[in-house]
């Protein structure tokens, strides 16, 4: 007996929709009892990542099944195409949805399609839209102003824009904005990336591949923000202080990284990887912060001493190459402070250090940690590839190492 078919229709619209679009379709032959009922689902999936099949018969597909919806709310829409589309198909398409009462837009475009994706200008005074991805999109045509009252997550990758004010403007429409992911891409005509957000609660900036020359800048003002991720090799960043701010992950190549850091001095969970050149800003002081992951791949050690040094909380500190040695260990220098920072005395419980190589100057640093860490509970290494007998001396080396705390366990990784 086929008892799934006589489960409620809410409850078989809900296992359909976790089902891509092509494979729902299928159930229509099932029986008399599912022959309709694919036209109800509020999730439609459409993935083209077969360059041989028959590009003709997937359009096709899309029309039909886009027009025989019968959803009263289209909740997510998700096209993750790998060959060029037609404007006039895309914008079809998008121009449905829009007039479904869509709520979700996951456009994914192939970066390795030459030219960008344009949308339909419906698309951005959708006014029931929560959560809109854009992959490989120009939106070079989109005419101000835009709306998005209710757009609550917004991910712009490898979007081609008009000019330095058009992110701004979009940004400015969402008025709910809480979650936004930005990936610049290396020709999106914008030397300055402006983001005002007042909700703003969750940022990702990827400003890597932004431009040529390097002299792109990054100016945020996000006061609500409780987490950030910045990786940026730009010239110039201008961040306001961020009050709520817990947890960032910040990896960062400009002139003026100590304002980058002031304006952290909110936060609980800190990852910072720093040009060597980065100065402690003056009187700055890390009142919460509690763990700290510290790139050690082309750093002088005077940022990391001055963190600790005004970091009273501070319990746990993880070292780490991110870069895998690829600046090579001359580029590092230490020189032992001449007081010890009260953090280790009397603070650190938890001390972590992967790809650890045992050179001169990170041996010198990891007897300074340990012989000073009075309560330390709990020291990791994980040493980076080498031969065993390389490892073998270095975990010896370790081992002997005077420690500070007595009931500090050592634990290779």
């Amino acid at each position: 007996m086929d008892r799934i078919s006589f489960l409620p229709d809410d409850f078989l619209l809900q296992i359909l929709s976790l089902l891509p679009t092509k494979d729902v379709l299928k159930t229509s032959v099932l029986s008399k009892r599912w022959k309709y009922l694919w036209k109800l689902v509020h999730k439609l999936e459409y993935i083209d990542c077969d360059r041989n099949a028959d590009h003709g018969r997937f359009l096709r597909f899309v029309d039909r099944t886009l027009l025989l919806s019968m959803a009263p709310v289209l909740e997510s829409l998700h096209f993750e195409l790998v060959r060029k589309c037609s404007e006039s198909d895309i914008g079809f398409w998008v121009r449905i949805a829009v007039e479904r009462g869509l709520r979700e837009l996951n456009f994914e475009y192939g970066c390795a399609i030459d030219e960008p994706s344009r949308l339909p200008q419906s698309l951005f005074t959708c006014g029931t839209l929560v959560v809109l991805k854009l992959t490989n999109v120009s939106l070079m045509d989109v005419t101000f102003p835009v709306c998005f009252q209710f757009l609550k997550t917004l991910h712009l990758r490898w979007v081609i824009y008009l000019d330095d004010e058009s992110p701004q403007k979009i940004l400015s429409s969402c008025k709910v904005l809480e979650d936004l992911v930005v990936n610049r891409d290396r020709d999106d005509n914008l030397k300055i990336f402006s983001i005002r957000v007042p909700l703003l609660q969750k940022l990702i900036y990827c400003g890597r591949c932004a431009t040529h020359d390097g002299d792109s800048e990054f100016v945020m003002n996000a006061p609500s923000l409780k987490y950030l991720e910045v990786v940026d090799h730009g010239y110039e960043c201008t961040i306001e202080k961020m009050p709520e701010i817990v947890t960032a992950n910040v990896e960062a190549i400009y002139w003026n990284t100590d304002n980058i850091i002031s304006s952290l001095t909110s936060i609980k969970r800190l990852s910072l990887c720093l040009p060597s050149e980065s100065p402690y800003p003056t009187g700055k002081i890390f009142h919460q912060l509690v763990e700290l992951e510290f790139c050690t791949c082309d750093t002088e050690w005077d940022l990391l001493m001055s963190l600790l040094k005004h970091s009273p909380k501070l319990r746990v500190l993880k070292l780490n190459d991110r870069h895998d040695g690829i600046f090579g260990e001359e580029l590092l220098h230490w020189d032992e402070p001449s007081s010890v920072p009260e953090t280790l005395m009397f603070g650190l419980e938890t001390f972590g250090w992967r790809n650890y190589r045992g050179g001169q100057i990170e041996r010198e640093l990891a007897t300074f940690i340990l012989k000073h860490s009075c309560r330390l509970k709990t020291a990791i290494f994980s040493p980076g590839v080498t031969t065993l007998e390389k490892k073998h001396q270095m975990l010896t080396e370790l081992a002997l190492m005077s420690r500070g705390s007595a009931t500090c366990q050592l634990v290779f990784g």
